[in-house]
């Protein structure tokens, strides 16, 4: 019985690195949803706003083609403070309200398609399209609105540091035009799905004033994926500092998600 029982805590031990590692990697042939969840502190009038995106992924395998067609969507849904700023909407900061009450809504749904050859090699890349749909509320929420652009992954890894980066840029509506990199590095502690991580995303606005460019938040988070047989689900939570940001935007965001791997 003590031999059952140890043998299972191995096999569920690494069952959980091996779905923070797949989670880890934008380009894994997986099926997930996951969940990004913001508190954002001292944006427009040294107010709290929100921010919530679900993100559904979808891979599929083109064995015979030799890739993989990695497919997401990001579905953000915002409450904002009066004069707040989301910096990576590149927008300027909502209007002056009546009240100090936070305004919730839907901004410009994306959709990311990754074309990733197959490969066994330490390192991996994917390339393609992204889209902005115009989903927004209400001109405070708008992103691109209908846009989109070209975005890049290159992911790989060496012992127990996972590495991978986002790259792409946005045009979109009345001159819209954004540039994001998203850089991820992920240290695995162990086989038990402990992670201690970096991930975040840094932008900057092309059109913006003097002075309100660049985002670049500063952070780290740590996560814990849990193996529940074929289906997974990890819970994070990350503390990242804004060192520049647009005026309105968030100086400091406290971090929670949660992620379900199929």
């Amino acid at each position: 019985m003590v031999f059952i029982l140890t043998s299972f805590g191995l096999v569920y031990a690494q069952d959980a690195a091996e779905m923070a590692r797949k989670l880890q990697d934008p380009l894994a042939n997986i099926k997930a949803l996951m969940t990004d969840n913001d508190i954002s502190f001292n944006t427009g009038n040294n107010q709290t706003s929100y921010g919530f995106q679900l993100q559904p992924v979808y891979a599929v395998s083109f064995d015979e083609a030799g890739f993989n067609l990695i497919n997401r969507a990001v579905i953000p849904i915002m409450g904002m403070a009066p004069q707040a700023q989301r910096p990576i909407t590149g927008t300027e900061p909502t209007p002056p309200q009546a009240s100090n009450d936070l305004e919730w809504g839907l901004s410009d749904v994306a959709l990311q398609f990754f074309f990733s050859p197959k490969t066994e090699a330490a390192w991996k890349w994917g390339a393609g399209p992204m889209f902005s749909l115009k989903t927004r509320t209400n001109d405070n929420f708008a992103g691109p609105g209908w846009g989109g652009g070209p975005v890049f992954v290159v992911v790989g890894g060496v012992g127990n540091l996972s590495v991978a980066t986002i790259a792409g840029h946005a045009w979109g509506e009345q001159n819209f035009s954004l540039t994001i990199l998203q850089p991820m590095l992920f240290y695995n502690i162990g086989d038990n799905g402990w992670t201690v991580h970096y991930s975040n995303i840094i932008s900057h606005d092309w059109n913006a004033t003097s002075g309100n460019e660049w985002t670049v938040p500063l952070g780290l988070g740590v996560s814990k994926a849990i193996a529940l047989g074929n289906f997974g689900m990890e819970p994070l939570v990350g503390y990242y500092w804004n060192v520049a940001h647009p005026d309105g935007a968030a100086d400091q965001v406290f971090k929670w998600a949660v992620s379900f791997l199929f």
